[in-house]
């Protein structure tokens, strides 16, 4: 993860770094070797009850684009995402990622608490 600052035309501070995510949900894909394949059963039905999972985890599902990773650019007032990740980015200039900055999409900024 790189990791840059820079100062807006408004003079407010921010923070930019790049988001690569390493674990995506595999059903997502649509050509995954390990989708199950269905086939016509004819037999009787020996499963029970509508949960069968032993375990249950939470799922991460990544909006179309973010795939491939993004950037954050987070102020102390507001945060913003921009897809995709442009090539060379840690070396541009305080300009050129304002500009970025001015194209990337606004986002809720959380407070940092998580919920129960």
């Amino acid at each position: 993860m790189s990791y840059r600052t820079f100062v807006d035309r408004d003079g407010a501070y921010w923070q930019v770094w790049d988001s690569q995510p390493t674990k995506m949900e595999r059903r997502m894909c649509e050509s995954d070797r390990r989708r199950p394949q269905y086939f016509a059963w004819g037999g009787t039905e020996r499963r029970s009850g509508s949960e069968r999972r032993t375990t249950s985890q939470r799922r991460i599902t990544l909006s179309e684009g973010y795939g491939a990773g993004w950037l954050t650019f987070e102020s102390l007032h507001e945060k913003r995402r921009l897809i995709p990740i442009p090539a060379q980015w840690e070396d541009l200039s305080q300009p050129e990622l304002r500009t970025l900055c001015e194209r990337a999409k606004r986002i809720a900024k959380s407070d940092g608490a998580r919920s129960a």
